[in-house]
């Protein structure tokens, strides 16, 4: 998933804040300048009701 699909389907917050949490929470790669992460491993990144210290404020 890119950012922008992350903004679109899953986080309405801006897509700096989304770039600081997948560059420090989860598994990415940069590719031609675009930050692609495995959308599992953000589900359940946002699923977990145990994160209290995500940057999303």
């Amino acid at each position: 998933m890119t950012i922008d699909d992350i903004q679109k389907e899953y986080l309405p917050v801006s897509k700096k804040k989304i770039r600081v949490l997948c560059k420090k929470y989860l598994p990415y790669k940069m590719i031609g300048g675009r930050i692609f992460v495995p959308r599992e491993a953000l589900e359940q990144l946002l699923y977990d009701r145990e994160r209290k210290d995500l940057p999303l404020h």
